[in-house]
């Protein structure tokens, strides 16, 4: 461990590490990369056996023009779910956390407006199947950390909690939740009694020599945050989300204690970590099933042989891309991170690297078995040649299964055959997203898709239609299919392994509120609130409700009365990442549309 705690200490300049060749490599690399992009700043390193084997940065730090260098920092999004992870699996090895207690057991006074929250563990907050919708969109709050980082003082608030309703029964389905990982950081604080950055640093990050490791002002001191070009750095205070930073030499490290933890935290722990325990109840949607603790999912791509069992996990925030990626077979530990000013899929840019870095493992192995081999060593080359086979077969079955599309005869010899009057029926009709409503319809042998923009408008989505039927589904190419799947009546429309938006055999009758307040519009009250401006306006034939914001990534959100308590709305999909609920309150003749903790005022009075 001792040179890890000296990273801080020799990561100077542009490029480090035990393979100056390579640290040379990723530079040249970086260097190309942002004078084609013009992307701000990055950077990006290489552990092999536990050590920094190379990195390298390029660019400038954004704030001012000073040359970027490798022990800068950057927030890592939601990397950081990998660091609660391990936090919570260490807690567990100490016996203060169990998996598959009730989150409760540790919170008591946490509560949800579900009666259901009561069944989520927590091992569901780390396998994204407790039903907990997403984020509350507050990720832009700068941090103030008073004297302590204590979570629950920065995030989300019981007041908060209060007004969440749950996207699906708990264990059911597994969809990205970040509040989830929010709620894991405060599990952390409630047993050991600490901040949980604090307990972080103290209990794994310095053992391992990673000092850098934190989020907040105070925790950067000493060190220089890069930025996007013209901006101030930022700092989060999602703790257990997405509020890491670190240099990226620190974070590839920090991937390696997945491989050998030296004793910091159980190796059997961080083990179970890296196996996928996703939940889903549609057979096509393995998207959710790829889950595993805290990791997205296992690494299933072919263009690099990195061995069964390695996992992926990326993260972004409004500045920064970044990507950690762990190959316990090849003893592996890849990290990048760089200002999101630039179109770069960073995925396969560490993809890269890797390949090169395996060339200068494999040739130092080379190196070795020569030098033993002269030095009078007994080996049986054909041991040599069955081993290089091993490894060749373990890289072919980490490749990534994508079943081609399957044409029927008709569609083979090209003649057009019309869809079964039962499919075009389960296919065609409206859907609902968490921002999004989409109308189905089928032609001959052919899937359109519009979707609805404000107006009432209707807009086909190019990206969604011309889907061609070929006996089993409706497919374009080879590989990208729409399925539509049934559960419990419901249907359920799946693409790419994920389930994007839903159909219900029914929704409830909206009473008579909603209804008397098309058309209203709703200002929020302060400058901090998600939407500036909301507006019921429409109450369409199958009584959901249409509201449109002036956020571009909520343009319509499709929500149903709740039939219990006629001014709260609930969720209709069970399956997407994001979540928003909205209920009414109501002041004398002032009405308020409230989101959260966030209020929107009426802009006309109701009796």
């Amino acid at each position: 461990m001792s040179d890890k705690k000296k990273v801080s200490e020799e990561t100077s300049g542009r490029r480090i590490g035990s393979s100056p060749a390579l640290a040379e490599w990723i530079q040249e690399k970086l260097d190309n990369i942002l004078q084609e992009t013009g992307i701000t700043a990055v950077c990006a390193a290489v552990c092999a056996e536990g050590e920094l084997l190379a990195a390298a940065c390029a660019g400038t730090r954004g704030f001012e023009d000073s040359e970027a260098r490798v022990d800068d920092l950057y927030n890592i999004g939601s990397v950081s779910k990998v660091y609660v992870t391990a936090a919570i699996m260490k807690l567990v090895q100490e016996g203060k956390v169990s998996l598959d207690e009730p989150v409760n057991t540790y919170l008591p006074d946490w509560k949800l407006a579900d009666e259901r929250y009561r069944e989520i563990t927590v091992r569901m907050l780390l396998n994204h199947s407790s039903g907990i919708p997403g984020t509350n969109l507050r990720d832009h709050l700068a941090l103030e950390e008073g004297k302590a980082l204590f979570t629950g003082k920065y995030r989300n608030t019981p007041e908060y909690w209060g007004s969440m309703k749950l996207r699906a029964r708990p264990g059911s389905f597994s969809g990205y939740s970040n509040d989830g990982f929010d709620l894991l950081a405060e599990v952390a604080e409630a047993v050991t009694g600490e901040p949980y950055i604090q307990w972080l640093r103290e209990e794994i990050a310095l053992p391992a020599g990673l000092s850098s490791v934190g989020a907040g002002r105070r925790l950067a001191e000493g060190y220089v945050k890069v930025s996007c070009r013209g901006n101030e750095p930022e700092y989060y205070n999602c703790f257990g989300a997405g509020a890491i930073h670190t240099t990226i030499p620190e974070c590839a490290l920090f991937g390696s204690l997945f491989i050998d933890s030296h004793g910091i935290i159980g190796q059997a722990y961080l083990d179970e970590t890296m196996h996928p325990q996703g939940v889903t109840f549609l057979q096509g949607a393995y998207d959710a099933a790829n889950f595993c603790l805290g990791w997205d999912s296992l690494y299933t791509r072919n263009r690099i042989p990195l061995g069964e069992g390695t996992v992926v996990k990326d993260g972004g925030t409004e500045q920064f891309e970044s990507y950690l990626l762990v190959s316990p077979a090849r003893r592996l530990s890849l990290a990048v991170a760089a200002t999101s000013d630039g179109d770069v899929w960073w995925l396969e840019v560490l993809e890269d690297i890797g390949r090169e870095a395996l060339k200068v493992m494999d040739g130092e192995r080379k190196g070795e078995t020569e030098h033993r081999d002269m030095a009078g060593a007994d080996r049986n080359p054909q041991e040599t040649q069955e081993g290089a086979e091993s490894a060749e077969t373990g890289n072919a079955e980490n490749r990534e299964t994508v079943e081609p599309a399957k044409s029927s005869v008709a569609a083979e010899s090209g003649m057009e055959e019309n869809v079964p009057l039962d499919i075009s029926r389960k296919y065609s009709g409206l859907a609902y997203g968490s921002c999004r409503v989409y109308r189905f319809s089928v032609c001959k042998n052919t899937l359109y898709t519009e979707i609805l923009e404000e107006g009432e408008i209707w807009k086909k989505e190019d990206e969604l239609s011309n889907f061609q039927w070929d006996g089993k589904c409706f497919a374009k190419g080879k590989y990208d299919k729409i399925l539509a799947e049934e559960y419990n009546g419901n249907i359920y429309y799946i693409r790419w392994g994920e389930a994007f938006c839903q159909k219900n055999s029914e929704y409830p009758f909206p009473g008579t509120l909603w209804p008397r307040l098309m058309g209203t519009s709703f200002t929020a009250e302060g400058e901090d609130a998600v939407f500036n401006k909301i507006c019921l306006k429409a109450v369409n034939e199958e009584n959901v409700l249409l509201f449109t914001t002036d956020h571009e990534e909520y343009p319509i959100v499709p929500l149903v009365c709740d039939p219990r308590k006629e001014n709260e709305t609930c969720l209709i999909s069970e399956t997407d990442r994001e979540g928003i609920v909205f209920r009414l309150e109501q002041e004398g003749e002032q009405l308020w549309l409230c989101i959260g903790t966030d209020k929107y005022k009426a802009d006309r009075k109701i009796g």
